[in-house]
């Protein structure tokens, strides 16, 4: 086979060449072809080979691009965004590459990947009536009414389109998630930069509170007044108030009226913080903390019960144990009573990625005897907690008790995990290392009603992913992480 590069039909479609260095000027035209020809895609029609399919600005200057390029052809992939007369260049390390098979039937390569994500900061941004994308030079989207989101709902929005990546197996996109996480991270510590919370009720009997239990309640408040019932004995007769932070909470006004009517029948102290958006589950219990008159902290979930046959001694004696120094958890159960929690550990799963060549690990937070047929009516729990025996433990976040001394003392709740999960194995890796105790409260028994409520929304998926990353991040070379070897004698 023989190649001939045809300067005249070059020439031809590129009248700015042709001007410069003459129409018949073959080795210049094809010298120009070879330096600049294909950076500057001339002959092509650049839509054919690259598209952005999702565009989305926060009214702080968070950008999120998405979509796909075969990477062959546009080898150098400038972005760059005007907003208004401002412009704004983003390079190539701030975007994230996956395979997309769509694309990759299209295009014919299935082994570079197609799809892209980006999320990055603008410096600034001034509003304006227009925005404009290039890549590589040229124009690819125009906006001609520019419309910024909120911080918040940019950031539902942006993790909602990242469950694309979240959905897949977390050995083929570990990096992607470590990557865009700083960037999500950004973007929810402005958000919680401008929560606001209010006091929107407020029953007081008691001058001083001996302690404090603090729920933290997102969108519903179905089960609020159930488990109020089932605790409010144990609450007057411990001295015990109670604080509840209502994130997003729908309904509100209704609840207020409803809890109004509770404390005349059964006078607990009982305060409601509302919440201006969604603060997250630690900066919730961080705020509720902070308004806490006990000394001792109890954070309940809004979904923990007492079981059924249950005289009123679980509560009253959680609630009148001393934790001292430490931090004290509880047994857990699912609703029809078998073993949901009697402790937690960390451990690392190996992760591939064959046709990228990746191989990582990925931390797992794995709950000690999940699903045994203990039943909580059984009176020997000795087969229970022989796994846990001696060891360092972590304790879910669904039913803790600390000392506000020693809670603000670590830090309190870390508030940068996006909403929720992974905040509690981090807060007692934390008090572990810093030389405290967790100690797992085996008399006392309670039912988690789990998921009642939650739907698993793509958004939910992608916070879950990227908080993953943070926490094997933070913690893949701790040393109170369990080895996988360990891992298979304790599940």
């Amino acid at each position: 086979m023989t190649s001939t590069f045809q300067h005249l039909v070059y020439a031809d479609e590129n009248p700015d060449v042709a001007e410069h260095f003459g129409r018949d000027s073959s080795e210049d035209l094809h010298s120009h072809f070879n330096r600049h020809g294909r950076s500057e895609m001339r002959g092509m029609q650049f839509g054919d080979f690259m598209r952005l399919e999702a565009v989305m600005l926060s009214d702080q200057g968070d950008v999120y691009l998405a979509g796909w390029a075969d990477r062959r052809v546009i080898d150098n992939f400038r972005v760059s965004i005007e907003i208004g007369y401002m412009r704004h260049e983003l390079g190539e390390p701030e975007f994230y590459w996956y395979h997309r098979s769509d694309v990759a039937e299209v295009i014919g390569d299935t082994e570079c990947p197609s799809g892209f994500i980006c999320v990055a900061k603008a410096q600034s941004v001034i509003p304006h009536s227009k925005l404009r994308v290039y890549v590589g030079g040229y124009l690819v989207y125009q906006e001609n009414a520019l419309r910024l989101k909120s911080p918040s709902k940019f950031l539902n929005e942006a993790l909602g389109a990242c469950a694309v990546l979240a959905d897949r197996p977390i050995g083929s996109t570990l990096p992607q998630a470590q990557g865009l996480y700083p960037a999500f991270a950004g973007v929810w510590r402005r958000v919680l930069d401008k929560m606001t919370f209010l006091n929107a009720f407020s029953h007081q009997k008691m001058e001083k509170a001996k302690q404090s239990v603090i729920i933290t309640i997102y969108r519903r408040a179905d089960m609020l007044l159930i488990q109020l019932s089932a605790l409010a004995k144990e609450l007057i007769e411990t001295g015990t108030e109670v604080i509840v932070v209502g994130n997003d909470l729908q309904g509100a006004d209704m609840l207020i009226e409803q809890l109004g009517a509770f404390c005349q029948i059964h006078p607990i102290d009982l305060s409601v913080w509302l919440c201006s958006g969604n603060s997250g589950f630690s900066a919730g219990n961080n705020f509720g903390a902070s308004k806490a008159r006990g000394e001792i902290l109890v954070f309940m979930n809004p979904d923990i019960f007492p079981h059924e046959h249950d005289d009123g001694s679980t509560a009253k004696n959680f609630f009148a144990k001393d934790p001292g120094n430490a931090l004290h958890g509880a047994l857990l159960y699912y609703g029809d009573g078998l073993l949901m929690h009697s402790g937690m550990y960390t451990t690392s799963d190996v992760v591939i990625d064959a046709a990228s060549g990746y191989r990582n690990e990925v931390l797992r937070v794995e709950h000690f005897g999940k699903g045994l047929s203990h039943h909580i009516d059984d009176l020997d729990t000795s087969a229970v907690l022989q796994a846990v025996h001696d060891r360092k433990i972590l304790v879910s976040a669904a039913l803790w008790k600390i000392r506000n001394s020693v809670f603000q003392k670590v830090g309190g709740l870390p508030e940068d995990y996006i909403f929720a999960y992974y905040e509690d194995a981090d807060f007692c890796l934390q008090l572990l290392n810093g030389g405290y105790d967790i100690v797992l409260d085996s008399t006392s028994r309670w039912l988690h009603m789990e998921g009642v409520g939650k739907e698993m929304a793509p958004a939910v998926r992608s916070f879950m992913w990227l908080n993953r990353a943070h926490y094997t991040q933070r913690y893949c070379n701790d040393k109170l992480v369990v080895d996988a070897e360990t891992d298979l004698t304790l599940i």
